[in-house]
């Protein structure tokens, strides 16, 4: 089965390590779906069109339209609500809480605190 998840790889320049450990697949099997010799389940699909915001039919080859409008909005609209939680949670927080928090996203994500 022919994909475009090397296409989708490729334009976000990442190595197929990196890809692999975004979704949480070993890289051999992305390895063996890029190259046809594997076909990727159905929830590692659902997780690349999540990843690569395109609809699963445009990594199957099955439509030329990467995402329709619709599923954007409606892919927008569920990230909001979640931002919109994670936001309300936070000023829920004591400042003592909101800087430790903040502490321990910047050293997760690497990034200067002083930012």
């Amino acid at each position: 089965m022919k994909t475009r998840i090397r296409e989708l790889r490729l334009e976000k320049n990442l190595t197929q390590q990196t890809l692999a450990k975004s979704l949480g697949v070993n890289q051999t099997t992305l390895s063996k779906i890029e190259s046809g010799l594997a076909t990727p389940d159905a929830m590692l699909l659902i997780s690349l069109s999540n990843f690569f915001h395109v609809s699963t039919d445009y990594i199957l080859y099955l439509s030329e339209e990467r995402l329709n409008a619709d599923s954007l909005l409606a892919d927008n609209m569920h990230r909001l609500k979640k931002y919109q939680h994670l936001i309300s949670l936070y000023q829920k927080m004591t400042p003592k809480q909101q800087k430790d928090f903040y502490t321990f996203v910047c050293s997760m994500l690497g990034i200067d605190e002083t930012m």
